[in-house]
């Protein structure tokens, strides 16, 4: 802080405090992607961000929800797929993350094999689309299965122990959430 005045022939003014702010630092920003559709809530970690004025994914601002001077939150706008850079705009400057933020596009779950496994679980399912390198979860009916990605177009997955009968397997990525075609039986 410093003190400011103004000099005029007249004379001096009163002084008036002056503060000089420090440009924003991220030093995080989870989760690093989010749906083309928008609406991920984003949360930025660092320093200085409480005078933060608007988060920039790639050109279109939105206003951010300022947590402390270490952390805000800010909704993902619509955009197309691919990866953009997120910056935070504050009175003291900008800051832009050190990864870019990717916008990704809803799964599309096309198969998986084998079709049976038995009510105990331990069927490794292999789960085959496009756009599946961000999946976050795999479901049995409604149970979690555990699951490894293997690449953007196959996602391992153990069937969880289930009831004999049929159920569908979704799968969630950070783009969006789809159901296989076909039904996984549970044989007696």
């Amino acid at each position: 802080m410093v003190d400011a005045t103004v000099t005029t022939p007249a004379g001096t003014s009163n002084p008036v405090p002056f503060y000089y702010v420090l440009p924003p630092v991220v030093l995080d920003v989870s989760p690093s992607s989010g749906p083309v559709a928008g609406g991920a809530t984003v949360t930025v970690t660092g320093r200085g961000l409480a005078t933060a004025t608007s988060v920039l994914f790639g050109g279109t601002a939105v206003t951010p929800t300022v947590l402390s001077d270490s952390e805000l939150t800010a909704v993902s706008p619509a955009h197309a797929a691919g990866e953009v850079s997120l910056v935070v705009v504050a009175l003291g400057g900008s800051a832009t993350a050190a990864g870019a933020f990717g916008f990704v596009a809803a799964p599309d779950v096309t198969g998986f094999s084998p079709v049976t496994g038995l009510p105990a679980g331990g069927t490794l399912v292999d789960i085959t689309g496009t756009g599946l390198s961000t999946t976050t979860g795999v479901t049995f009916g409604a149970v979690p299965a555990t699951f490894a990605v293997l690449s953007d177009t196959r996602v391992a997955a153990v069937a969880p122990a289930q009831a004999p009968g049929t159920v569908t397997i979704a799968l969630t990525t950070t783009g969006g959430s789809d159901t296989a075609p076909g039904v996984f039986l549970y044989l007696l």
